[in-house]
């Protein structure tokens, strides 16, 4: 069936899998019926979702069932340690319960958890079937939702079994966002201003100048500036849908230090964007020993972060255990590191040939 461009398209995602659009609009959600219609051909739906969001999950399967397609609702608890092959398990049952089909859909509604595990049943159960992403946490709009990458845990790690699989669509609604704590929109800003940092000088303005209305969720500038950043997502995961050509992993700023912090904490001490707030701090303080980014740039970027309440420094860095953390992560080859820098702020490259004494006086910042 054909595409249709609605005004709230903020991108399109074009891979050699799969071409879909990112509707990133202000109260949208109750849409998605008439736009599953319209755009794809299914006769039923299964809706997976986050005990915390059940509001949305059953305002998505109203609009879908006003549609004329039956929807179905799962309910995961909430929390990263569901997010395994148990409850992917439960799921596959509950689905051959309800007799699903290839043609079916499964839509995810939740955060980045949802997003990953329902769209890692997608591509596993009947061998593929379809799925569509309506994230409600600014982080999974910002970064999880977009390019494909579906996955669960194991004990030994995060997302160790999954799979590149592309949605039909994402569809972001903001208004969903007013229901979030404080706490969680910030760190969901931090993946925002990331896109910033890396590519978009103009971005990272626009959050220095427009802090208040973003951080109160204003509805027209925090939908545009959510679509900018989306955008950017986008283009990159439309240029190297598989992390094949060193350009999807700019979008690892700060993450490869977040991951580790967030690793050796526990996943119970910081939120992903808070993480990845002190690991870009990290990057900055690299990018600065290997004299790219100047001490004004990193300071610019602390400041930036601290405006939006977001960490910059941690009492939780044991170098010893940060350093081991980086070292067994899943982006590492050959024991060498390829850590995303910042020549100068709009402006990321890969680097993997950065001392180790540069991290260690690093993470000793961090912990000031």
């Amino acid at each position: 069936m054909e595409t249709i461009n609605y005004d709230d398209l903020a991108s399109q995602v074009v891979t050699d899998s799969a071409t879909y659009p990112v509707w990133v609009g202000w109260g949208i959600i109750d849409e998605i019926g008439s736009r599953v219609q319209a755009t794809l051909e299914t006769k039923t739906a299964y809706v997976i979702s986050d005990e915390g969001v059940s509001g949305h999950a059953r305002r998505v399967q109203a609009s879908m069932e006003s549609a004329g397609i039956p929807a179905y609702l799962f309910f995961v608890p909430s929390g990263e340690q569901h997010k395994n092959l148990d409850t992917v398990k439960h799921i596959y049952s509950w689905l051959a319960d309800h007799k699903a089909e290839r043609g079916h859909m499964i839509i995810a509604v939740g955060g980045g958890v949802i997003g990953d595990l329902a769209g890692f049943v997608a591509a596993t159960y009947l061998r593929g079937m379809p799925f569509a992403q309506v994230p409600t946490t600014l982080l999974a709009m910002m970064d999880a939702s977009i390019g494909g990458k579906v996955a669960v845990d194991l004990d030994q790690g995060k997302n160790l079994v999954g799979s590149f699989y592309q949605p039909k669509f994402v569809l972001s609604d903001v208004e969903t966002l007013a229901t979030l704590p404080a706490r969680e929109l910030n760190s969901g800003w931090a993946e925002a201003i990331k896109h910033g940092l890396i590519l978009d000088n103009n971005l990272l303005n626009l959050f220095e100048e427009k802090h208040n209305e973003i951080t109160s969720l204003d509805s027209e500038i925090a939908t545009d500036i959510i679509r900018k950043s989306v955008a950017i997502k986008a283009q990159v995961v439309s240029k190297d849908e598989r992390e094949t050509l060193g350009i999807r992993i700019l979008l690892n700023y700060g993450h490869t230090v977040g991951h580790a912090i967030e690793s050796t904490t526990g996943y119970s001490k910081y939120l992903h964007g808070e993480a990845v707030s002190i690991g870009m701090m990290a990057a900055a303080s690299l990018s600065k020993s290997m004299e790219m980014m100047s001490g004004v740039e990193v300071e610019r970027q602390k400041n930036l972060l601290q405006k939006y309440n977001l960490p910059t420094t941690s009492n939780d860095i044991d170098a010893d255990k940060i350093i081991e953390a980086i070292k067994s992560d899943k982006k590492t080859v050959g024991g060498s590191v390829n850590w995303v820098l910042l020549e100068t702020i709009g402006k990321a490259v890969t680097n993997n040939e950065v001392p180790e004494h540069f991290l260690i006086e690093a993470l000793s910042q961090l912990r000031k």
